[in-house]
């Protein structure tokens, strides 16, 4: 499970939700930030279908964060400008690498808020599709 991409793409409220679990289980004491969010750029790599090959279509704005969790290191980053949010990604990166418990139970709300996103999606999908025009009828 790649819980990452599933963080990245879950509403920042859901994100703080399970980062306040964190903050409860360890103490801001235990909290050492390496880099305070800050915004930068990345390469968005896309590939052309026809010759197979990768070119840079453009810069994409990202916040990203660097922290110590009781001395495990924890990353987020998020597309766009929001600071909350990668920090919420990197305080529960660094409860996840650290195992136990409070990881397992991490992974399992990850995974429920995962299954959500689907049927989000699918729902979102669903709706669409009733606009969707058979031009071969017409």
């Amino acid at each position: 499970m790649n819980y990452y991409a599933i963080l990245a793409n879950s509403p920042e409220e859901k994100v703080n939700q399970l980062a306040e679990h964190v903050l409860k289980t360890y103490p801001q004491s235990h909290i050492k930030l390496l880099s305070s969010p800050r915004q930068g750029l990345v390469m968005l790599r896309v590939r052309e279908t026809v010759a197979n090959s990768r070119f840079n279509a453009g810069e994409l704005l990202v916040t990203e964060v660097r922290l110590e969790l009781d001395k495990q290191f924890g990353f987020g980053m998020v597309l766009g400008e929001s600071a909350r949010k990668a920090m919420g990604i990197a305080l529960i990166d660094a409860a996840i690498r650290k195992g136990g418990a409070l990881a397992e139970q991490l992974k399992q709300q990850i995974t429920e808020l995962d299954q959500q996103l689907h049927h989000e999606r699918r729902r979102l999908q669903a709706l669409v599709a009733k606009t969707k025009v058979n031009f071969e009828r017409m």
